[in-house]
């Protein structure tokens, strides 16, 4: 993945036009739903073609003109599912300001000859299926930004959202975006031989697609990844690439947490002729090796082994509060403020209670601000590392402010959940 902006740039970008009085958290709105928009026809696995359409769900009376807006991706393990399936979490989100339109993508792959899908003719196949699904998500993304005028949506708040191989599909179009990252499997292959009958398996393209590629990009925000995986943890090339929320059960026997092949908890021989993928688990390590700022990278693992959501209502909440903070944090707050500067204060997420420190061992007033301004805590610091509860405090995301004694204003931000 490049680096295509600063920081600085990329958050100057998100206070341009964004109404952040709408909480993006509560149901507020009723719902416009426009069904079956087409957004282009691609080349199915079998050379078939496919008609690629979206349902988009908008809030009604919101009064924005640069809606957030997500892209959700369906699951299905790229050979089953539709998207419709996300309808009433689209709508959901709707409700609450956002725009999310829950996309259809080219499905389907070839199997042994003796079984079809999951069981897979070889690894490149799977490497193929996840291929197309993220051109096509790209795809997606470019053509609702370039109607986003029509739709009263952000070019820039734009986020990706999946479950399982919709997940897979989010994670791949948001951080594989270099021709040097197009695995082997995507290019020309040998035929496909089932007895005496030949599959040609033509090289795939272009990382981008070919889909509504003269315009807008296909950049992303962040992606929201439930039970997700990547074929190289790679892709995600520095710290300044998407924002990334994962959820996963540490048990999960389909798309594994760690290091795995699909299916590897289920047997019957499905796993042995899929790819191996670097699940939510074996993620974290490069995330925190690029130095992600904490609320910029985020992740959730339960203990359990189902290839689920253990709470819906709960991560629903949590997932759809990071997204709001990601493009909310910076529109109250003054862009030169939104990093860390000689105050670190941990643990970030935290339930209340935070103990901050001092670069210099400065002492000063301390005040803790919401996105909006508003004061939720004053305190003097004279020691360090100093403690403060924060437990009354709403959750989110809130600016910390050390006026030092000698002159220097130290900031840093905090995530309550």
């Amino acid at each position: 993945m490049r680096r295509t902006a600063s920081v600085l740039f990329l958050l100057a970008l998100r206070t341009q036009a964004q109404d952040c009085s709408i909480p993006f958290t509560e149901p507020l709105f009723d719902v416009r739903h426009d069904s079956d928009l087409w957004y282009g026809n691609a080349t199915r696995f079998d050379g078939g073609t496919d008609s690629l359409r979206l349902d988009l769900y908008k809030p009604v009376g919101d009064g924005q003109t640069e809606r957030p807006l997500v892209v959700a991706i369906h699951g299905g393990g790229f050979y089953e599912g539709n998207r419709s399936e996300l309808g009433s979490y689209c709508s959901s989100l709707a409700s609450m300001g956002w725009a999310c339109a829950t996309i259809s993508y080219r499905l389907g792959f070839y199997g042994t000859g003796l079984f079809q899908p999951p069981w897979a003719y070889d690894p490149f196949e799977v490497q193929r299926a996840i291929y197309r699904a993220a051109q096509d998500a790209k795809g997606a993304v470019r053509f609702l930004k370039g109607r986003h005028g029509q739709d009263s949506t952000s070019t820039t708040n734009v986020l990706l959202l999946g479950f399982s191989a919709g997940a897979i599909t989010a994670l791949h179009a948001a951080y594989m975006d270099l021709p040097a990252e197009k695995p082997v499997g995507a290019g020309a292959l040998a035929d496909v031989q089932h007895l005496f009958t030949f599959y040609p398996r033509p090289d795939l393209g272009a990382v981008e697609g070919e889909l509504h590629t003269g315009s807008y990009d296909a950049s992303v925000l962040g992606v929201v990844s439930m039970y997700g995986a990547l074929l190289d943890t790679a892709f995600i090339g520095g710290a300044l690439d998407p924002a990334l929320y994962t959820y996963h059960q540490n048990g999960d026997p389909i798309v594994a947490c760690g290091f795995n092949r699909p299916y590897w908890g289920i047997g019957f021989g499905i796993p042995d002729n899929d790819p191996y993928l670097f699940g939510s688990c074996a993620i974290a390590p490069r995330m925190q090796h690029l130095g992600f700022a904490p609320d910029r990278y985020h992740a959730t693992v339960y203990n359990g082994n189902e290839h689920a959501v253990h709470d819906l209502t709960a991560i629903f909440n949590e997932s759809t509060q990071w997204m709001r903070d990601l493009f909310c944090l910076s529109t109250a707050i003054p862009v030169a403020a939104t990093t860390a500067q000689g105050l670190l204060a941990y643990p970030s997420p935290s339930s209340g209670l935070i103990t901050l420190e001092s670069t210099d061992g400065a002492p000063g007033l301390l005040r803790v601000q919401d996105i909006t301004g508003r004061l939720l805590h004053e305190d003097r610091c004279t020691e360090w590392p100093c403690t403060i509860d924060l437990s009354a405090a709403p959750r989110g995301t809130h600016l910390i402010t050390l006026i030092g004694e000698d002159g220097v204003v130290r900031r840093t931000r905090i995530v309550l959940r």
